[in-house]
């Protein structure tokens, strides 16, 4: 008999809207919080309203609320489901992870495991969608969070920002260089570390030259595996992340399958317009 898994993520994961509308997986949407008003992300609030508000006021954000996680608990155990894999973002750039973990722990309902994936957005987003994957294949609880593990160990996330204003305004700069950005007129190629913090691994002089250094580092990343997953997301900037994923398609980098999007509201906060970004997740 099929076990019942469900799948968790918080919304900075991103999971792709046609996973996030599959039977069997809840997002926990982040808070983003004005001075007059709180919405939820994605669920009040969309992408293109944080990015239309920004040169008027940067929020804040905050974990998914107590209330809600407690819900979405509820909800999974009526609809049939006694096992999950709870998927979030890096624990150093967000309490997520071990703010989920207490509840998970508490409740008696479910045999879980919870994953720190140490990277953030579409990054852990791919994690999640190969869980979500080997669940609908009929594999079982074990050898799902077994891959998972691996996916972990073998998933980077590169995005490529104009400006490092909106990482310094929400305390999230990490390692990243001050330096880089501003007058200089340099784009920084950010990613996460083992430790999932963010750290800058070059610069470019512009965004189109940030592009075609993430080609080169998903290229040396890949190497000669088939057997992965790999997304462009973009941040309120469509054409960009197109000619991003033209780059890709144009070496044959398309692995299991493809996805292409824009950054969820919590993200855009973080990094403000113009982002674009490219995640891999080995599956083997």
């Amino acid at each position: 008999m099929t076990e019942k898994i469900a799948v968790f993520v918080d919304s900075c994961c991103d999971m792709p809207t046609e996973y996030l509308e599959k039977p069997g997986v809840y997002e926990l949407p982040m808070q983003i919080i004005y001075k007059e008003h709180n919405f939820l992300d994605r669920v009040n609030i969309s992408a293109e309203q944080v990015y239309d508000n920004l040169e008027t006021e940067i929020p804040k954000t905050s974990l998914p609320s107590g209330d809600c996680i407690q819900r979405s608990l509820d909800e999974c155990y009526a609809d049939g489901y006694t096992k999950i894999i709870s998927i979030s973002i890096s624990s150093n750039l967000s309490g997520t992870y071990n703010f989920l973990n207490t509840f998970l722990e508490d409740d008696s309902r479910f045999t879980y495991r919870a994953f720190d994936t140490r990277q953030v957005a579409i990054g852990s987003g791919l994690i999640a969608v190969a869980a979500k994957n080997l669940i609908d294949e009929g594999k079982s609880f074990d050898e799902v969070a077994t891959a998972v593990e691996y996916s972990i160990e073998h998933a980077v996330t590169y995005f490529c920002i104009p400006t490092l204003t909106y990482l310094r305004a929400g305390g999230r700069i990490g390692l990243v260089s001050s330096v880089v950005g501003g007058m200089l007129k340099l784009a920084p190629i950010i990613t996460c570390n083992e430790e999932g913090i963010y750290t800058s691994i070059g610069k470019a002089r512009g965004m189109k030259r940030g592009q075609k250094i993430m080609l080169d580092l998903v290229k040396k990343f890949i190497g000669d595996d088939t057997d992965y997953l790999i997304a462009v997301s973009h941040g309120a900037d469509e054409e960009a992340g197109g000619k991003m994923l033209t780059l890709l398609d144009e070496k044959g980098y398309s692995g299991k399958k493809q996805f292409f999007g824009q950054c969820g509201p919590a993200l855009g906060v973080h990094t403000g317009p113009g982002l674009v970004g490219v995640a891999v997740c080995k599956l083997s």
